[in-house]
């Protein structure tokens, strides 16, 4: 009978040893399944909060200065662009907004300066910005990688007249 007990807490103890290791690699395809899906989540989260980014901040550079002078549509050396003058103590500046080189740019310069798109500040990821105004409605096509988005604004300078294409 002695032989009999050595031989039965062996087969115990390979039988807790076995459990403990599909414990340990489950819980190691879990935590690379859930690292997987955070990724992914991840991922997505980035590429709509881009695409998003330009559309807020376009919309909002066009509303703070559409009580100002002017807006309008130009395409300077192939580049459409949405430009808003200003006036300050008689002299005239404009702001540009512009896709260039796979992002949103802005370029605040003198009007009367020569467009140099490479100047613009880098604001966020964008492959394409068309815009166009009709009847005092603004509408910009913004293009990223992974997204399209149209904005629209009705703009107010439309009722003085501050909006050419």
């Amino acid at each position: 009978m002695s032989k009999h007990q050595p031989s039965q807490h062996a087969i115990s103890g390979v039988f807790v040893f076995l459990l403990m290791g599909v414990f340990a690699v489950f819980s190691t395809v879990m935590v690379l399944l859930g690292a997987r899906t955070y990724k992914s989540t991840s991922d997505r989260t980035q590429q709509h909060n881009e695409s998003r980014v330009a559309a807020a901040y376009v919309r909002s550079m066009v509303r703070a200065d559409d009580e100002k002078d002017e807006i309008l549509t130009e395409n300077l050396n192939g580049i459409p662009t949405v430009t808003m003058i200003e006036v300050y103590d008689g002299d005239e500046y404009v702001t540009r907004l512009y896709a260039y080189g796979g992002t949103l740019r802005e370029l605040f310069t003198e009007r009367a300066n020569e467009f140099d798109p490479d100047e613009g500040e880098p604001i966020c990821p964008l492959e394409e910005l068309n815009a166009g105004i009709s009847d005092g409605l603004m509408t910009i096509h913004l293009k990223s990688a992974d997204s399209e988005t149209d904005v629209q604004i009705a703009l107010r300078c439309a009722a003085d007249g501050g909006v050419k294409e």
